[in-house]
């Protein structure tokens, strides 16, 4: 049994009902400040709750702290976590700057601790089966690679720097898997407050890739989600919207201008993060896919984003 406690009521909260779901994992406390929030979560999940981070760092049958904390206490959490020997389990953005990412990597290899960072797009069904068909070389080199999201406004400040760290973050991501470590990167976008447009391209050696994030889609507009990988022996493309009325269409288009429709089974991105982990602490081994070391790559590609962006004095 995987023992966690819970640093965060926000997504913390949605955190807790996943484990509950998955056998192996239990959640002993959730740390909090609002006390309603923690009565509430007490009460309907059955799950402690405290006040003091520290009772979940320092308690003796805790494994695994989850870190939903804001972005700027994540650094200091996750090294102080492994200081006390319990491996980490961070969401997105793992955090503000590189430094303090190398410094919870020195930390967690110091004391021997995993970090697993949520990166869950790779563990989304079409982008997990993508990855593998291209590692394996099943359509050729890649060519160029297209990757996006849109949503209307309703995940709160989603403006330029905060849309780079939160949604374009997992798209390099899934880029990485696919394409490696880009040559130059060059980004635009358009800040509009707590709304933004950003649109980046990674250019490699003979080939690209474009990844776009879009905050500010009309109200109640569907959340959309996609991408396209076009390859010498053919493309794979995935295009879903999520909200009132789901749509998902995942194909593979060949040279010879056939089209096969793929229809796997989809899996919930989260439980298979959660699967993972307990698997790699099962088994004591790093993570392929969730490691920090692959957060730290996303945040490079990231860093230059925002470079390229200041350069042309896009922020507000």
């Amino acid at each position: 049994m995987v023992k966690v406690g819970i640093l965060g009521t926000g997504f913390g909260r949605q955190h807790a009902e996943f484990y509950k779901k998955i056998k192996g994992f239990e959640v002993v406390l959730i740390y909090g400040r609002d006390e309603n929030k923690l009565r509430e979560i007490n009460e309907t999940l059955n799950i402690g709750t405290t006040t003091d981070i520290y009772e979940i760092i320092e308690h003796e049958e805790i494994d695994v702290v989850d870190i939903c904390l804001p972005t700027p206490l994540h650094a200091k959490w996750a090294i102080e976590t492994s200081k006390h020997r319990k491996h980490v389990f961070c969401e997105t953005p793992l955090c503000c700057q590189m430094d303090e990412a190398e410094n919870i990597l020195h930390t967690s290899e110091q004391y021997q601790r995993h970090v697993f960072v949520d990166l869950f797009f790779k563990f989304s069904t079409p982008h997990h089966i993508t990855i593998n068909k291209i590692q394996n070389l099943e359509f050729g080199e890649v060519i160029s690679c297209r990757s996006y999201n849109k949503t209307a406004p309703v995940w709160g400040n989603l403006g330029l720097q905060k849309n780079v760290s939160d949604f374009h973050i997992h798209n390099f991501d899934f880029l990485i898997e696919i394409l490696g470590m880009p040559e130059h990167v060059v980004s635009n976008g358009i800040d509009l407050g707590d709304q933004s447009i950003a649109i980046t391209t990674l250019n490699y050696e003979n080939k690209f890739a474009v990844v776009e994030s879009y905050t500010n889609l009309p109200k109640n507009s569907p959340f959309c989600v996609g991408f396209e990988v076009i390859c010498e022996k053919g493309s794979i493309k995935f295009d879903a919207e999520y909200g009132t009325n789901t749509r998902e269409e995942f194909a593979i288009y060949y040279r010879d201008g056939s089209k096969e429709v793929l229809t796997p089974q989809m899996k919930d991105d989260y439980e298979q993060v959660l699967h993972h982990i307990k698997d790699c602490l099962d088994h004591n081994k790093k993570s392929k896919f969730l490691d920090i070391t692959s957060a730290i790559q996303a945040i490079k590609i990231r860093d230059a984003v925002f470079k390229s962006l200041e350069a042309k004095n896009l922020f507000q």
